[in-house]
């Protein structure tokens, strides 16, 4: 048997896929369980559509999708333009690594149906952006799209009171929102920010860190370390169909997965468990520390308790009881830091 790639063995992901209901063809059944994915969009990319650009596909909800950068489009695809801001096929590069599922390429959650909703061009959080990923959230909750909401964007300003509200939504609701912890600047961006988000840094190979940030900034907002350097991902043309990308991007698509897992694992469980919908959210972070793997202190930052990313634990660690969790009363429209 071939080694699964290091992103996947390290977080003992394909450990975890034996512990999820599965078809009979071996497939991971996901049910109702699926990812409201915010980013650039989708493509017809074989890793989501298998029977080709005009076939259906069972990982890409595509009729569920909208777009809120530019309403007037019925369709979230990624129309695929490039300037010197946009980054194009961005969504489809996180989409893989967290759903893809052929011969070629294996995402941290296989076949995990997406939800696509396009609400950027770019990796950057912008005012317009920042709208945008308000209307999307608000739009899964309204509609309960999705259990969680996986969002690789990011600036180190929170923009947009609007997306603030629109998080404080979902955490009331009991809505899993995971965010990138960033890595141009030194400090953790928005909206993972967001004390009421899950916040994925990144690492790389052999468990070194990918991106430091102040020590203020790492201090209680980082829930957990999961991989971001080398990832193989899907790509489109006039690119090879398949390449190595980077960013912390793919840390959130990893605990994004790992949410959707814990959920599909536990199912009514955690409604009995948690009869207020924001523990639900409140037990997955403390459940991704108290089932995290220690990492090497490389710098004086590593001041709070973010671990490294093991699913496999994570799937297997007792749910907590209610009394120990806390409300986050860091209401994210108030949010300026």
């Amino acid at each position: 048997m071939a080694i699964p790639p290091w992103n996947i063995y390290s977080t003992g992901a394909d450990k975890a896929w034996a512990l999820l209901p599965r078809t009979a063809a071996g497939k991971i059944r996901w049910g109702r369980t699926r990812v409201a994915h915010l980013d650039t969009g989708y493509t017809h990319h074989e890793v989501f559509f298998p029977q080709g650009a005009g076939g259906p596909s069972a990982i890409i909800l595509a009729a569920e999708g909208r777009d809120f950068l530019n309403p007037r489009r019925r369709s979230a695809e990624d129309p695929l333009k490039k300037n010197d801001l946009q980054i194009p096929g961005h969504g489809t590069r996180s989409g893989s690594a967290l759903s893809a599922d052929n011969d070629k390429l294996k995402g941290v959650a296989p076949g995990l149906p997406l939800v696509p909703f396009r609400v950027t061009n770019t990796s950057l959080v912008t005012g317009e952006v920042a709208k945008a990923i308000g209307k999307a959230i608000n739009h899964v909750v309204a509609n309960r799209v999705a259990p969680v909401v996986s969002i690789s964007l990011g600036f180190p300003l929170a923009l947009d009171e609007d997306m603030g509200r629109a998080v404080d939504r979902a955490y009331d609701a009991g809505g899993v929102g995971v965010g990138a912890a960033g890595q141009v600047i030194d400090r953790v961006t928005y909206p993972g920010k967001h004390r009421r988000t899950i916040c994925a840094a990144g690492i790389r190979n052999r468990r070194r860190r990918y991106s430091l940030y102040q020590k203020y900034d790492h201090y209680g907002r980082i829930d957990a370390w999961a991989p971001a350097d080398p990832i193989q991902v899907a790509r489109f043309p006039p690119e090879d169909k398949y390449g190595k990308s980077d960013g912390t991007t793919y840390a959130a698509v990893h605990v994004a997965g790992a949410a959707a897992m814990w959920i599909l694992k536990h199912g009514a469980a955690l409604r009995q468990a948690y009869p207020q919908p924001w523990q639900r959210i409140e037990a997955f972070r403390m459940l991704l520390t108290a089932s995290g793997r220690s990492l090497p202190i490389l710098d004086k930052l590593a001041t709070n308790a973010a671990r490294r990313l093991d699913i496999e634990a994570l799937l297997k660690a007792p749910l907590p009881d209610k009394s120990l969790l806390r409300y986050e009363t860091d209401f994210a429209a108030d949010d300026r830091l």
